[in-house]
């Protein structure tokens, strides 16, 4: 959250205006990128255990080290939306994870894979505090408040439906499902949020002259 507040409060990030019509854009972002998140992570440590001989002990330790980076990530990627744009982070963020995973389906030694794990942390992080700040924008305080509470609600839903759901695909589909359906998912994200860039270059006010 202290990220988005910085991200909101910088004088230097121009101001992405969004109606509410175009945050529902914003919201299926979100919607998507914790999905595609949750399968890919949520699984990953069953398919460590069953690819590599993983145990629980190894398992923790990978998770503790991804937890570790993930603090470290969420503030770099707060730090360069705040300085270089909501949507440059987000490209950034999507591509970068679409390009990990599509790479990890075709790698097999396990130092590989948690190479894969640690760049896809740091992609992830150039996601979250754009999508909450681009949803935060331009709101009194009784809309921020509501933008929040649906940010919260779809984030919810998305992980207990990856969670419900990621079994069941993974059985269906195989392994190599846990790298290709979030890679098609963040290239979804990729080409919406393009065009939601687009729309929010259209409302940005012109500068006054002189």
């Amino acid at each position: 959250m202290s990220a988005v507040l910085e991200a909101r409060q910088s004088s230097r990030q121009p101001v992405a205006l969004l109606s509410r019509k175009l945050k529902r854009q914003v919201f299926l972002l979100e919607w998507l990128n914790i999905y595609a998140i949750a399968y890919y992570f949520d699984f990953l440590f069953f398919f460590m255990r069953d690819q590599y001989g993983f145990s629980n002990r190894d398992n923790l330790v990978l998770a503790a080290v991804n937890g570790f980076l993930y603090v470290m990530a969420s503030w770099l990627g707060g730090k360069f939306a705040q300085k270089h744009g909501y949507f440059l982070a987000l490209k950034v963020g999507f591509t970068t994870v679409a390009v990990c995973l599509g790479v990890g389906l075709f790698l097999s030694s396990v130092g590989a894979q948690v190479i894969v794990l640690v760049i896809w942390t740091f992609g992830t992080c150039f996601t979250w505090p754009s999508l909450e700040a681009l949803v935060s924008e331009n709101e009194d305080r009784p809309g921020l408040m509501r933008m929040i509470g649906i940010y919260n609600l779809t984030w919810a839903s998305g992980a207990a439906l990856a969670y419900f759901t990621g079994g069941a695909l993974l059985q269906k589909f195989g392994p190599k499902s846990l790298f290709l359906l979030p890679a098609v998912l963040h290239c979804l994200q990729l080409l919406i949020s393009l065009r939601l860039e687009s729309a929010a270059q259209r409302l940005r006010p012109l500068p006054e002259a002189g």
